[in-house]
């Protein structure tokens, strides 16, 4: 489904959460606890049961007091990416989403992180158990393949089947975010699960340049049938691009507000390109303890 090259390239890169994991099984990130790794953590004073092999001796020779040392714990976390696959989604949106969730999907597994897909329209279905392992990305990959967009689009109502998330647990949705009961409650919901949030806003840059459009139309909506018969000019052209661009800023700001990582894929772009971008981006303000708001629309 991915181009080896991408893959390879995919391999290095991964979403890091801003909160230390708390995941059930070993795997490529620092977790709370201490634990059995290369990566040394602390020290703490001796006590009888400790195991001896941890003696630091040098602290030993300068302190005359018997320290042992500690290191990090490293654990799996869990991924959970929740693909938009309403009706609104046809044609390029829906190739550039399913890429995305093919390559967070691969970034992830490749740093042991435990994956679980869900597609989403008017409810929420799981892709199967979560995922674990590099082999695990051909059932991924043959499920992206065959599904496709259908059903009108209710991000809250989808949002509310989400499995609880652990410390450190990073949730991915993937959405052109057009909800006729608006993106807000949703967002929020995501938000406060108890992990962290990435929204990648894949958008059709013919939704804020309507140029295309001229006459008189009849515009169907691709959700519900619904015919609106319009004669399209110069003002109404201007009024259509000023609503859409306003509704983007009302997201942009939303996702500024809650901390939330806000990335737009733009579909007229090298989609690989875009995705390598945003992932490089999100893990830089990971670790600076930020959220990544990038990839605002290139004129």
């Amino acid at each position: 489904m991915l181009d080896p090259a991408f893959l390879s390239r995919l391999e290095k890169l991964a979403l890091r959460s801003r909160a230390r994991a708390t995941g059930a099984r070993q795997g490529g990130h620092s977790s709370r606890r201490r634990g059995q790794s290369l990566e040394f953590a602390d020290h703490r004073e001796y006590v009888p049961g400790d195991d001896i092999r941890h003696l630091d001796w040098h602290l030993y020779a300068r302190l005359d007091t018997l320290f042992v040392k500690l290191f990090e714990a490293r654990e799996d976390r869990t991924v959970q990416i929740v693909l938009d696959r309403s009706a609104s989604m046809t044609g390029s949106k829906w190739d550039a989403a399913r890429v995305a969730a093919a390559a967070v999907s691969w970034a992830s597994l490749c740093t042991l992180d435990r994956v679980q897909l869900f597609v989403a329209d008017r409810g929420l279905k799981a892709e199967g158990r979560p995922a674990r392992g590099r082999g695990a990305i051909h059932r991924i990959f043959q499920y992206l393949q065959g599904t496709g967009t259908a059903g009108r689009t209710d991000l809250s109502g989808a949002s509310k089947g989400l499995p609880p998330a652990r410390a450190g647990a990073i949730t991915v949705l993937i959405s052109d975010l057009w909800d006729p009961q608006g993106v807000e409650e949703a967002i929020g919901r995501l938000a406060h699960r108890g992990g962290e949030l990435h929204v990648l806003h894949v958008v059709d840059r013919r939704e804020l340049d309507p140029s295309h459009l001229s006459g008189d139309l009849t515009l169907v909506d691709a959700e519900t049938g619904e015919e609106l018969n319009v004669s399209v000019d110069k003002t109404v052209r201007g009024e259509l691009a000023a609503a859409a661009a306003d509704y983007f800023a009302t997201v942009e700001l939303l996702c500024k507000r809650r901390g939330i990582g806000l990335f737009r894929l733009d579909v007229s772009e090298p989609v690989e390109d875009r995705i390598i971008e945003w992932l490089r981006a999100a893990d830089e303000q990971a670790g600076r303890g930020s959220a990544s708001r990038v990839g605002a629309l290139r004129r």
